[in-house]
């Protein structure tokens, strides 16, 4: 049974939410995970444990993280490309989800994230999360890496 979560990167947190193989959403204590100092070595290895503990903890098979722009008005900040980073340097495999893709998947299933029972701050990680479980169909975790909106990086 795959357990898929959905990563949402924002300012200096990762935003959480799980999923098992029926779309449904698993409630965990942990619905975000801060790195309280960027510049510091002993937070970013901090933050890299915690995570992954996080993964293990859950049964995490496959991440699937909502990308960021890197170049735009709407361009990611310097700190989420670091914790995209560490995050992929985890033993789960990870999968960049572009915006567009997850908007497409979520408005085409007709999702009302308010009926959700997650914070608001999840729902874009919710997104990332359901758009990848669809994606890999039957719980098989079989993905197209030639589709240009999915990045596998593993």
């Amino acid at each position: 049974m795959p357990r898929i979560c959905g990563i949402d990167l924002d300012k200096n947190e990762a935003r959480l939410v799980l999923l098992d193989e029926h779309f449904e959403i698993i409630p965990t204590a942990i619905t975000r995970l801060v790195l309280a100092d960027p510049k510091s070595q002993t937070e970013v290895r901090s933050f890299q444990t915690a995570i992954q503990k996080f993964f293990d903890d859950n049964a995490i098979e496959i991440v699937g993280i909502r990308e960021r722009l890197s170049k735009g008005r709407m361009k990611g900040g310097t700190i989420t490309f670091k914790l995209e980073g560490l995050i992929q340097s985890c033993r789960q495999q990870a999968v960049l989800i572009s915006p567009a893709t997850i908007r497409k998947a979520t408005s085409a299933a007709n999702i009302d994230f308010t009926e959700l029972p997650i914070a608001k701050h999840q729902h874009e990680a919710y997104g990332a999360a359901y758009c990848l479980l669809g994606m890999t169909g039957n719980g098989s975790l079989v993905l197209q890496s030639d589709t240009p909106a999915i990045k596998r990086t593993r």
